[in-house]
C-alpha cells in the first residue's frame, strides 16, 4: 500500500536532535490531492508519533490509526538498534547494527536548508521557522523547532549533514501528491518510568527478520 511505503520512508528520513530526556508525542494529520491516496488516508485518521529520548537511547512509535504500528529503539553509544512492525503482515523486528545502523541515522542527500525569521509559539516554546529542501527526492521539508530546550544528538544526530538547532515541535512534509504534518500536543523533559522502552531484544510473538528486509517492506 503506498501510504504505508510513505511512513515507512519517513522513519527512514527521520532524524532530528531531542533533549537528555523527553517525551514528545506529535497528532499526525495527512492530505492529498490524489483522490485514491485520499482514500487511503482515511483509513488512518488519528495517527500520532511518540518519541522517548533518555541520554543515548531513543524510541519512536509511529501508530498509523489502526492500519500499523511501527517501533524502532536505538543506543547510540552502542550502535544498536531494534526495529518492530505490528500490522497487516504481523508482527516482525529487526535487530541491527554496525553499518546497517549508520545507514539508518545518516542518510545522505542534497537538502538545501533555510532558516527564516518567522517565528510561533507551540506548547509555551517560542519557535523558529526553517524549510529543507531535498531535490533528488522532491521533497519539501518545513520546520518549526526551538532553542529554548537543552538538545544533544542522543536521538539519531543531525538531520542528514544539517542539523536543526533545536527541537522541531511542528513540522510539515510536502511531495508531489501528499502533504503530512506533524504537531506536537504532548511534551515532558522527564520520564517517570523508563523500564522496558529501550530494550532491544526481540519480544515474544515477533517473527526476525534481516535489517534489509523489514526496511524494504513498502515493496513487498
Amino acid at each position: 500500500m503506498k501510504v504505508t511505503a510513505l511512513f515507512i520512508t519517513f522513519l527512514l528520513l527521520l532524524n532530528f536532535s531531542f533533549a537528555q530526556e523527553m517525551k514528545i508525542k506529535y497528532d499526525i494529520s495527512m492530505k492529498s490531492n490524489d483522490p485514491e491516496m485520499q482514500a487511503q488516508l482515511q483509513m488512518i485518521e488519528g495517527s500520532s508519533l511518540t518519541v522517548f529520548v533518555k541520554d543515548a537511547l531513543s524510541r519512536t512509535e509511529m501508530n498509523m490509526g489502526g492500519l500499523m504500528k511501527t517501533t524502532t529503539i536505538l543506543d547510540v553509544e552502542k550502535k544498536k538498534g531494534l526495529m518492530l512492525m505490528d500490522g497487516m503482515l504481523g508482527k516482525q523486528a529487526a535487530p541491527f547494527g554496525g553499518t546497517d545502523f549508520d545507514k539508518y541515522k545518516s542518510k545522505e542527500n542534497d537538502s538545501k536548508i533555510e532558516y527564516t525569521d518567522e517565528t510561533r509559539v507551540i506548547l509555551g516554546y517560542k519557535c523558529k521557522k526553517a524549510v529543507m529542501y531535498m531535490e533528488e527526492d522532491n521533497v519539501e521539508m518545513t520546520f518549526w523547532y526551538t532553542e529554548n530546550l537543552k538538545t544533544s544528538k542522543a536521538y539519531l544526530g543531525e538531520y542528514s549533514k544539517f542539523g536543526i538547532p533545536g527541537v522541531a515541535l511542528e513540522y510539515g512534509i510536502e511531495q508531489s501528491d501528499v502533504t503530512m504534518k506533524f504537531v506536537a500536543v504532548e511534551l515532558k523533559t522527564s520520564l517517570n518510568d523508563v523500564k522496558g522502552l529501550f530494550n532491544l531484544n526481540v519480544p515474544a510473538g515477533y517473527t526476525e527478520k534481516s535489517f534489509k528486509e523489514i526496511s524494504n517492506m513498502s515493496g513487498q
